[in-house]
C-alpha cells in the first residue's frame, strides 16, 4: 500500500511539474531562433556596407595639395570649341587650335571667239580652290606658331602657307614673327580668303608681294586704333613652286600703318585708313605680273610675261617700288572699301615704268549684320549670323549680303604691253553659320590687249566651311 501511494503520488508531482517544463523549454527555443535571425540580418548589412565604394577622407591640412601638384594640375588641357576645335590650360600658358578650310568652287563660262583664239578656250569645270589644315598655339605666354598646309591642286602636293614661330610682347619692337607669311601689304590681300566678300581678291591683288619668307616686327598701340608692321623679305612664294628663289637677290623690305579714326556702336560703325610701301629687289624669277579675271579656274589675259617682245622679261627688272593705299567704311548693314595700288619698275633697257589698279566695293546685309573688324590687325573678320540656319524648334534662315565690285588693272606702259582689263562683280552670300557659307559671283570682264580684246562672262559658285 505504501509502495504504491508513494508511486502515485511521483506520478502526480510528475503530471503536474510536465506543462511548466515543455512551457519552458518552448520559449527558449524561440529566443534561440530569433536571436539567430538578428544574428544573420547583421552579417546580411555588413556584408552590404562591405560593398558600397568608401569615399574618401576629408583633406587635412597636412594632406593639402603641393605645389608641384598644383603646376601639374595647371597644365592639364581642357578642350572646347571656338569656331574650331581648341585646347587650353588652366593658367593659359598653354593653347592649340585645330582648324582648316575647305572651298569648292564651279565654274562656268562665256567668251567671245577673239579671246578664244588668242589665249584658249575656257572649259567650264570645278576644283577645291582650298584644302587647308591648320595648327597654331601658344608655349609658355609669350611664344606664338603656325603651321598651314594646303593640299588642294592638280598634283595634289601640300604647299606651305603660314608657317611661323613668333614672340609676342617684347620691348620696343613689339611683336616678332619669323617663317613663311604674308607681307605687310595691302587691306583685300592680308584678309583671310575665309572672310572676303568675293570669291577671288580683285585684279589689283596681283600687284602686292603675297606671302614669302621673312622677319616681321609688328604692334597696335593708341588703344588699338594704329597698326605698323615693317619687315624683310626673301622672295619664294607660296612654295614649293617655280618661282623659289635660289639666287643672290630677291630681297625686299615692306612696310604697313593703318588707322581707326572711328569705331563706334560696339564695332558696328567704323572707318579704317591704312597706306603700305615695298621697296623690292627681283632676283630673275619674279618678271612682272598676270591676272586671271576673278576667277580662278580662268586663262590669264592680261600678262606681263606672256608674249616675246611686249614683257617685262625682255625688259629685265632691276629694282621695283610699290605702293598700296586703302581705306573701308562699315555702317551697320552697310559696307564699303577700295584700294589703289602702283608699282613703279625700273628696267635695263626699257627706262622706268609704271603699272597700277584700283577696286571700289559695296555691301549690303539684308538680315541686318555688319561686318566685324579686328582692331589688332587692322583688318575685317568673321561674320556671324543673328539666326544661324535650322530647320528646327530655332527655325532661321542665317545671314544674306548683297555685294557690288568694280575692279580696273593697266599692265601697259611704253614697251611693255601687258593689257588692260575692267571687272564688273556680282556678289551673294548665304551665311549659314559662322563656319558655313554658299556664294555666288558673276563676273562680267572687259579684256584689251593690243593684239586681242573682247568681253568675258563667268558664273561661279563656292560651297566653303573653314573653322
Amino acid at each position: 500500500m505504501r509502495v504504491g501511494y508513494l508511486a502515485g503520488l511521483c506520478l502526480a508531482v510528475l503530471a503536474a511539474a510536465f506543462p511548466v517544463w515543455a512551457f519552458e523549454e518552448s520559449s527558449a527555443a524561440v529566443r534561440e531562433r530569433e536571436l539567430m535571425e538578428r544574428v544573420q540580418a547583421l552579417e546580411q548589412r555588413i556584408a552590404e556596407l562591405e560593398e558600397r565604394p568608401v569615399a574618401p577622407p576629408a583633406a587635412t591640412p597636412a594632406e593639402a595639395p603641393s605645389v608641384e601638384q598644383e603646376r601639374e594640375a595647371d597644365t592639364d588641357f581642357r578642350a572646347y570649341w571656338k569656331d574650331g576645335l581648341r585646347f587650353e590650360t588652366r593658367d593659359k600658358r598653354f593653347a592649340l587650335g585645330v582648324g582648316g578650310r575647305i572651298h569648292c568652287d564651279w565654274a562656268f563660262f562665256d567668251q567671245d571667239d577673239e579671246l578664244k583664239w588668242a589665249v584658249g578656250d575656257e572649259d567650264d569645270g570645278t576644283e577645291f580652290r582650298r584644302a587647308w589644315i591648320q595648327f597654331r598655339g601658344t608655349l609658355y605666354d609669350s611664344i606664338q606658331f603656325k603651321a598651314e598646309y594646303d593640299f588642294a591642286g592638280n598634283n595634289g602636293d601640300a604647299k606651305f602657307k603660314d608657317v611661323y614661330i613668333g614672340v609676342e610682347d617684347l620691348p620696343w619692337v613689339g611683336n616678332v614673327k619669323v617663317g613663311h607669311f604674308r607681307e605687310p601689304f595691302g587691306f583685300e590681300q592680308l584678309t583671310s580668303a575665309n572672310y572676303l566678300t568675293f570669291m577671288e581678291r580683285a585684279l589689283p591683288d596681283v600687284l602686292t608681294p603675297g606671302r614669302n619668307m621673312g622677319l616681321l616686327s609688328y604692334d597696335s598701340p593708341l588703344n588699338k586704333r594704329l597698326t605698323w608692321a615693317i619687315g624683310a623679305f626673301k622672295g619664294v612664294d607660296d612654295f614649293p613652286s617655280d618661282d623659289d628663289s635660289d639666287e643672290d637677290q630677291g630681297y625686299a623690305v615692306t612696310a604697313r600703318v593703318t588707322g581707326l579714326p572711328w569705331y563706334a556702336d560696339e564695332g558696328r560703325r567704323w572707318l579704317h585708313l591704312g597706306v603700305a610701301y615695298s621697296r623690292r629687289n627681283p632676283d630673275g624669277a619674279v618678271l612682272g605680273w598676270k591676272a586671271r579675271p576673278e576667277a580662278h579656274l580662268a586663262n590669264r589675259y592680261v600678262n606681263t610675261e606672256g608674249i616675246a617682245g611686249y614683257r617685262l622679261a625682255d625688259a629685265r627688272m632691276d629694282d621695283v617700288a610699290e605702293w598700296g593705299m586703302e581705306a573701308a567704311l562699315t555702317c551697320g548693314p552697310f559696307s564699303v572699301q577700295g584700294e589703289y595700288m602702283l608699282a613703279e619698275v625700273d628696267t635695263d633697257s626699257a627706262g622706268r615704268r609704271a603699272f597700277d589698279g584700283y577696286y571700289v566695293q559695296a555691301g549690303y546685309f539684308l538680315t541686318g549684320e555688319c561686318r566685324p573688324y579686328t582692331p589688332a590687325s587692322g583688318l575685317v573678320g568673321r561674320v556671324r549670323p543673328r539666326r544661324n540656319f535650322s530647320l528646327g524648334e530655332e527655325r532661321g534662315w542665317g545671314a544674306w549680303e548683297v555685294a557690288l565690285r568694280y575692279s580696273e588693272l593697266d599692265l601697259d606702259d611704253g614697251p611693255i604691253r601687258g593689257g588692260v582689263e575692267e571687272n564688273y562683280t556680282f556678289g551673294l552670300n548665304w551665311y549659314l553659320n559662322a563656319n558655313t557659307r554658299v556664294m555666288w559671283n558673276y563676273v562680267l570682264a572687259n579684256i584689251e590687249h593690243d593684239l586681242y580684246d573682247g568681253d568675258l562672262q563667268v558664273f561661279q559658285t563656292r560651297f566653303q566651311v573653314d573653322f
